[in-house]
């Protein structure tokens, strides 16, 4: 992809908070801030009755008087078909609703640095290909060209790697990212605890190249669970003391997450806060200390530990071979999870740079770097129009190219083209056969998880009837051999098969992971060396006439 205008900018899609930044001409990555001077936008959509739309704080402010309106935490809904409750008694997607978010991130981008030209969005490491197509559906509805999608922890290691560079002297005018590798810890491991999901990932540094080794975590564990757990006591002893339960009240409850949620943010800092409301006229004072709000997590953070210990054993790394523990996200911020970290690894966890704005600024870098990868090689000739590569002597000129505006440096697109990113991929990918021993479905895994990307591989299948033209098979993220284990992301269904075919002709398939993790399947039939139609029916995601669709919708309740 080659951007020709404006300027490639970087957004870390979070469930809480979002936060957007983009690499100046110099190489420096900056923070945007939003409208309100804000470096993160909270991520809240309220839908006024009127149509109209109100996105981050004002959200966020709208919540305890209009829960029915405000919809918060929609990033982990990615991949199914609707938020999880009506809003104002509509039915949303959560790609709608993250589009919402998407747009006034750019906009307000767009104040400081004119046009957007494109942008990587991030995505946790664990989220699967529906998740996947779900956030690229999102950037699109939001009308924005979308580069790529980055894995978070991986967008946090580029992002510290260049911190560690500028740290030992680099200058930023160059942006040397070659050179930004070979002073960065060579093997690090990335524990991402955000609003909503987290992710533990080991990335391995050498010289240029960034290899992600392994990946794991719990698209479902976050910082919203440890304040459900303030919430819950809250509304136990709301109960206890006065009979009445405050969840019964969507007003209520909004307004008890919020407190709670500031509460959890408080005791980071301190040991002992109080948590005070006041309903139907009744009033709880409740003091609450670090230790008791720890007590009340404990399981969850037993379950985050188990995910770290695992994935150091899938890796076949132990922890002396981790040079870096890198603290990602805002949850990350809790006492006990570094606390945690020291315990098991030995080693102090790096928090050098915002929990809240390295991913961003890992996406803005891999923007820049992408779009100069993209970039056509140009010369200019003796009377100073530019041309696209340098012509053969004999041979005609190719024709003018017409000046595109320099986004960077020419110091800073030498070094930049040098950088090569290497992820893995979160799940397992499989086919649902049967198994003739023991005559049930199971899951055929095709591709292990944690193998590196792109990557392609190939299984073959016999028809199961004579003149079979269509085959279907279901495809799961998953590595259980259970089926009911795994998600099924979509039917793969081979169309035009050869007429004639006996029972048993064999079809090759193969299933190819893209570098951003996203799945394509081809299909042979091998007798005829006939390529077959192939379509993916996927369980989730929108296709081209329905993005263009739900972008003008979109675009219509902005207007109303």
């Amino acid at each position: 992809m080659v951007v020709e205008s404006g300027r490639v900018v970087g957004i870390d899609l979070g469930t809480t908070f979002s936060t957007i930044a983009y690499v100046d001409a110099g190489g420096q990555v900056r923070t945007i801030a939003n409208r309100e001077g804000a470096p993160t936008t909270p991520s809240a959509v309220f839908i006024q009755p009127d149509r109209t739309v109100r996105v981050g704080q004002e959200a966020l402010r709208a919540r305890p008087e209009h829960p029915d309106r405000v919809a918060t935490n929609f990033k982990r809904d990615m991949g199914e078909k609707y938020y999880r409750e009506p809003i104002g008694g509509k039915e949303f997607s959560p790609e709608a609703l993250s589009a919402l978010v998407l747009k006034k991130l750019a906009a307000d981008a767009a104040r400081v640095l004119g046009t957007i030209g494109g942008a990587v969005i991030t995505v946790p490491a664990y989220f699967g290909d529906a998740r996947r197509k779900a956030t690229q559906d999102a950037g699109r509805i939001a009308s924005l060209e979308v580069m790529d999608i980055i894995n978070e922890p991986t967008a946090a290691a580029l992002a510290n790697a260049f911190r560690q560079y500028l740290h030992a002297g680099g200058d930023t005018t160059k942006f040397e990212l070659a050179a930004i590798a070979t002073t960065a810890p060579s093997t690090t491991l990335v524990f991402d605890l955000g609003g909503g999901t987290f992710d533990v990932t080991i990335i391995r540094i050498e010289g240029e190249q960034f290899d992600v080794l392994a990946t794991g975590g719990e698209v479902r564990l976050g910082g919203i669970d440890f304040d459900i757990r303030l919430v819950t006591a809250f509304c136990d002893e709301f109960v206890r003391r006065h009979g009445v339960d405050l969840r019964d009240s969507p007003e209520a409850l909004a307004e008890i997450q919020s407190i709670c949620e500031m509460a959890k943010i408080t005791l980071s800092d301190r040991t002992q806060t109080v948590i005070v409301a006041e309903r139907y006229g009744k009033r709880l004072h409740m003091p609450i200390s670090r230790r008791q709000f720890e007590e009340l997590t404990s399981d969850l953070l037993t379950r985050v530990q188990i995910s770290v210990e695992t994935l150091l054993e899938d890796a076949l790394l132990s922890w002396d071979r981790i040079d870096d523990i890198l603290l990602v996200g805002g949850s990350s911020r809790m006492p006990r999870v570094s606390e945690m970290l020291s315990r098991i690894s030995g080693k102090k966890p790096n928090m050098d740079q915002a929990p809240d704005e390295i991913v961003a600024h890992g996406a803005a870098i891999h923007a820049a770097i992408l779009h100069m990868h993209a970039q056509p090689t140009v010369s200019v000739a003796p009377d100073g129009s530019r041309r696209l590569g340098t012509p053969e002597v004999g041979t005609a000129p190719e024709p003018e190219v017409p000046p595109v505006p320099d986004l960077f440096d020419q110091s800073v697109v030498d070094a930049a083209k040098h950088v090569r990113i290497t992820n893995v991929n979160s799940h397992g990918l499989g086919v649902i056969v049967r198994a003739p021993r023991e005559n049930r479905l199971v899951n055929s895994v095709v591709i292990p998880k944690n193998t590196p990307l792109p990557t392609e591989r190939v299984k073959v299948f016999g028809t199961e009837a004579v003149n079979q033209r269509i085959v279907r098979l279901r495809i799961v993220e998953g590595d259980l051999r259970d089926p009911r284990g795994c998600t099924q992301i979509g039917e793969c269904v081979i169309r035009q098969l050869p007429k004639g075919l006996p029972k048993g002709s064999l079809v090759e398939v193969s299933f190819r992971y893209d570098p951003s993790g996203r799945i394509h399947v081809r299909a042979v039939e091998l007798k005829h060396a006939t390529v077959a139609e192939v379509d993916l029916v996927r369980a989730a995601g929108f296709a081209q006439v329905d993005l263009t669709r739900r972008r003008d919708a979109v675009s219509e309740i902005e207007r109303e």
